[in-house]
């Protein structure tokens, strides 16, 4: 790890895509797409991490990983991290879509699905889970650089929170670029822009572009529950509200 590299923590689904394209941007000071796909920078889908050594400072890394599982030099050299938070519901939504999109028999319906979100029997561990680490380290270094991005957030009034995340990298942006820098990055560009860029060879064949993206909306998660499936998740985020997990959400 740099000292002046800017690291994207964020569960899956939380918009990784969008914020890494923005701040490439930003660090640039231009509006040009990068030429790498975000994967190229995912410390776990990485084939060679040699090539990140190759990367021009300062460079946009990011990764789904617990904060326990990342390099410790991000720690040691006060690595600036940007968190991403979404709403529950929606994560949970856009996360069944990516699986689907991987492949998965009939039998792993939407039903099924949440079914094992809720009771954590999926390959991967529930949001909750992934949140309530990141307070713990918080806790452990307060000292430590983060700034926290709902995506929420940068859905409705995004051009204020670009200027605050320039900031936070300490770069110089006024709010005409940034506002260009929203314009260059909305859904359907970046949709188009990343299918015209080349996925690493080592994930190529393993991974679907179109699970990358789906809407980019808020609230999308009402078209999918049911009455009894909302009542479960309910319950759900009810447990997790008591055992706590750091943050209050936001998103209805």
């Amino acid at each position: 790890m740099r000292q002046d590299d800017i690291f994207i923590a964020a569960y899956m689904k939380c918009g990784t895509h969008w914020v890494a394209e923005m701040l490439q941007m930003l660090l640039e000071g231009s509006i040009k797409y990068g030429k790498r796909v975000k994967e190229s920078a995912m410390l776990e889908l990485v084939d060679d991490l040699d090539a990140l050594s190759h990367m021009p400072s300062p460079r946009v890394l990011n990764s789904h990983l617990y904060n326990v599982h990342l390099p410790r030099e991000i720690l040691e050299k006060q690595v600036k991290i940007i968190h991403l938070l979404r709403h529950p519901k929606d994560v949970a939504v856009s996360w069944y879509y990516h699986l689907k999109q991987m492949g998965p028999t009939e039998a792993f319906t939407f039903e099924n699905y949440l079914k094992g979100y809720v009771q954590d029997f999926l390959s991967v561990s529930h949001q909750f889970n992934y949140l309530r680490q990141m307070s713990e380290f918080e806790k452990l270094h307060p000292d430590h650089p983060i700034m926290h991005v709902h995506y929420e957030d940068l859905k409705m009034d995004p051009v204020p929170i670009v200027q605050e995340m320039a900031k936070f990298i300490g770069v110089s942006a006024s709010e005409a670029f940034c506002q260009e820098v929203v314009d260059a990055c909305h859904f359907e560009k970046m949709v188009k822009m990343d299918q015209s860029r080349k996925l690493p060879d080592n994930i190529a064949d393993k991974i679907n572009k179109k699970a990358f993206y789906r809407k980019g909306i808020i609230g999308d998660w009402k078209n999918h529950f049911t009455v009894a499936q909302n009542e479960m998740f309910d319950d759900f985020i009810h447990t997790q509200e008591t055992k706590g997990f750091g943050y209050t959400l936001k998103g209805e």
